[in-house]
């Protein structure tokens, strides 16, 4: 989350700043600091630095606009997305220019923060709370759809191609039936626990949030599958539960890593 933000001259003169938490910072320390790492980094390395740890879960991300010589800086969190945070700022700093250039002396502060605002609102999550009720009301449809799509597949697969009016060898059984069971099972872990993972974790944007949701979406898969399928189908499902539980967790992190990207996370 962005704790506080500055728009700011490439010489130090500091047009506007905003605090969002209650942390404390000496902006007449931190403004020069943000000249200097700029004028320095542009000297040096021929473009300006675009961030910077600070310890104790503290950032900061810089975005210059070379052509009005102004520089956007935001205070962050040290596990938010940079590329995002510098995206946000670009698109700060570009609607400041069009609204107030060359009179930034003459702000309008309401207009501003309405600017600002507005802009780190669209890259925001939803609350947490809304988070996981609305992953879930995707995810119930989409664990429905699938289980019964497969279950549905797998039915067919046992009564019409090898359950069909003839007797099976032990032969065919261990050289046959077991091994393509085993390969829709694989198929349908990979179906079954890819999708929902990977949106969930998208959404939730909170990693063990969203390995809890896994766990409790593959108990459902499974108590419905124990349920309403073969035997054998399901015998291999349990089998290969390792892999199923190795795949939804791959998956919801990939999911969370992605969300993560594209959202500014709210705590609460």
């Amino acid at each position: 989350m962005i704790k506080r933000f500055y728009i700011m001259e490439l010489n130090g003169l500091l047009i506007y700043s905003k605090t969002f938490t209650k942390d404390i910072f000496d902006d007449n320390i931190l403004i020069g600091f943000f000249a200097s790492v700029a004028n320095f980094s542009r000297e040096a390395l021929q473009s300006v630095i675009k961030d910077i740890e600070l310890g104790q879960d503290n950032k900061i991300v810089l975005f210059e606009n070379k052509v009005e010589k102004l520089l956007a800086v935001a205070i962050v969190n040290s596990n938010d997305d940079n590329d995002l945070i510098n995206e946000i700022l670009r698109n700060i700093l570009h609607d400041f220019i069009i609204l107030f250039s060359p009179d930034y002396d003459k702000l309008d502060r309401s207009e501003v923060e309405n600017l600002i605002d507005s802009n780190i609102k669209r890259y925001s999550s939803l609350p947490l709370l809304q988070r996981i009720i609305l992953s879930w009301i995707i995810l119930v449809p989409i664990s429905i759809a699938i289980t019964i799509l497969n279950i549905m597949a797998t039915s067919y697969y046992f009564q019409y191609i090898f359950l069909e009016d003839r007797l099976i060898t032990q032969q065919e059984l261990i050289n046959e039936v077991i091994p393509r069971v085993v390969l829709i099972s694989t198929i349908v872990i990979l179906i079954v626990y890819i999708l929902p993972n990977l949106i969930q974790g998208y959404i939730v944007l909170d990693r063990n949030l969203a390995y809890l949701n896994s766990i409790l979406y593959m108990i459902i898969i499974l108590v419905a599958y124990f349920n309403s399928t073969e035997p054998l189908f399901f015998y291999t499902i349990i089998y290969g539960l390792p892999w199923a539980v190795l795949t939804s967790i791959v998956f919801a992190h990939i999911g969370y890593r992605l969300g993560k990207r594209r959202k500014i996370v709210k705590k609460k």
